[in-house]
């Protein structure tokens, strides 16, 4: 047990020594950007089928693309003592009583595309289910707040 222990600890130690060059020490940069998501800011694709946002994100360049690492998660209870984050993607089981009074039973994914300067967010109902307002126009998603993690 002391040996594996011994070799466990020596192979992290050349780990850490090894992952910097030109014997300068390591330098990462992490990056907090919040996204909130008014319900009117959200645009419905008819041909995807799904509900998205775009932001432009300037601090998302080539080589944070490429040699980062970048996560998003979706805030809840922004701003009070009960705050937590869900990492996405996201699926939750939702209902919505429809105009007849009937209950209709769906999940409503969450999920996000990152490429060079931007991050998309989608949410896709299962069974391509949107309610509407009676006169056919969409309900979209509520209000949503997101947390875009880049390190680099």
């Amino acid at each position: 047990m002391r040996k594996s222990l011994f070799i466990l600890s020596l192979v992290a130690v050349l780990a850490g020594m090894s992952s910097c060059t030109n014997n300068e020490p390591c330098r990462f940069n992490k990056k907090t950007i919040d996204l909130p998501v008014a319900w009117n800011e959200w645009k419905f694709d008819n041909d995807a089928k799904q509900f998205y946002v775009h932001f432009n994100i300037d601090a998302l360049t080539a080589d944070v693309y490429n040699y980062g690492n970048y996560s998003l998660h979706r805030e809840y209870n922004s701003g009070t003592k009960d705050v937590y984050q869900v990492a996405l993607p996201q699926s939750m089981f939702m209902t919505d009583t429809l105009n007849d009074g009937s209950v209709a039973y769906y999940t409503q994914h969450i999920d996000y595309r990152v490429g060079i300067k931007f991050v998309e967010i989608q949410v896709t109902n299962s069974d391509y289910f949107y309610p509407t307002d009676g006169q056919g126009n969409l309900y979209a998603p509520d209000d949503m707040r997101f947390r875009l993690e880049l390190i680099y």
